[in-house]
């Protein structure tokens, strides 16, 4: 915009100055004639005004264009040092220092090279304060996972990790075409030992459970959950029928053959188990798997206590759908 404005005054100046050339000229009118030369004053006065008029406003042109292109000039070389300074602002206050200083060229890189390694050490410690903040919230952060889906008696983890977990376990079972048990663990007669010995005695005997179904649950992938009150529930990823039951026998077994040491006290205890297995069966959801575990423990609870019980999903939900 800047550069079309003074191509027009240049061009307005040009024009200006032809017209006081032309008038110039017409203002000393040669005549020859028989080969003697004379002027016409006539010309001259008639022409002398628009000459003069034509200099004075040449003049002011010429003024105005010499002082927008130096209002340019100044206008580009403030830019200019605007964005040195934007773009070497440290270097450049720098520079100037060490030369009020009166420092050598060796002591300047000295000095900027120590500046350097001043500025690496900010930063890595900058750096290393924020890898020990990160550390901390991942620290916390695993805390408060430990909080919120461990229960905090039996030290396995709570109902609320096992929704989650047996949800997560049915996809993948699903996605893999793989089985997948569940496992539902119930303390026989437990209401009598918080009765006779008090609950401090029946926290006891939970947390004495959860220890044994911990040593017996030998894979990483296996689960042990504390449903609620004396239930536990065990899910099992990967296992069949037969594999459950071997688990859920193996458990049954620990607690049966051990005593409970509790102040002075020693407890016998049986559990009874019940067992579910998905193995692809069509429109089975975690729910149903839930259901089948629970009808089994209802069948080992009235077929004498401290055995264990498997329950076929299908038969399950057919015979739901027929009392309904």
């Amino acid at each position: 915009m800047r550069l079309m404005n003074t191509f027009k005054l240049v061009a307005l100046f040009v024009i200006i100055l032809f017209i006081e050339f032309v008038l110039a000229e017409l203002s000393v009118w040669i005549i020859s004639e028989n080969g003697q030369v004379f002027f016409d004053q006539s010309i001259i006065n008639s022409t002398f005004t628009l000459y003069n008029l034509s200099f004075w406003i040449n003049a002011i042109l010429l003024t105005i264009l010499s002082t927008y292109l130096y209002s340019l000039k100044q206008s580009n070389n403030l830019t200019l040092q605007s964005q040195l300074i934007k773009n070497d602002r440290c270097e450049g206050i720098e520079t100037t220092a060490f030369k009020e200083l009166g420092l050598s060229q060796a002591d300047q890189e000295f000095l900027h090279e120590e500046q350097q390694e001043q500025l690496e050490q900010m930063v890595q410690e900058r750096t290393l304060e924020l890898n020990i903040a990160l550390q901390e919230l991942e620290s916390a952060n695993r805390e408060l996972a430990k909080i919120t889906t461990i229960d905090e008696l039996s030290g396995l983890y709570n109902r609320r990790f096992y929704d989650q977990k047996i949800l997560a376990e049915h996809r993948r079972s699903r996605r893999n075409l793989t089985s997948l048990s569940l496992v539902i663990v119930d303390i026989d007669h437990f209401k009598s030992v918080n009765d006779t010995y008090g609950h401090l005695a029946g926290d006891y005997c939970i947390v004495w459970l959860a220890e044994k179904i911990k040593h017996c649950l030998g894979r990483s992938s296996d689960i042990g959950c504390r449903y609620g009150g004396e239930e536990f529930c065990l899910i099992l990823p990967e296992t069949d029928r037969q594999g459950a039951i071997s688990l859920a026998e193996e458990v049954r077994l620990a607690v049966s053959a051990d005593v409970i040491h509790y102040q002075e006290l020693k407890l016998s205890m049986t559990i009874s188990c019940g067992i579910s297995t998905y193995q692809q069966q069509k429109g089975i959801l975690p729910e149903h798997l839930f259901s089948a575990a629970d009808e089994a423990l209802y069948l080992a609870k009235n077929s004498g206590r401290n055995q264990v019980q498997h329950k076929d999903l299908l038969e399950t939900i057919n015979s739901k759908e027929q009392l309904i």
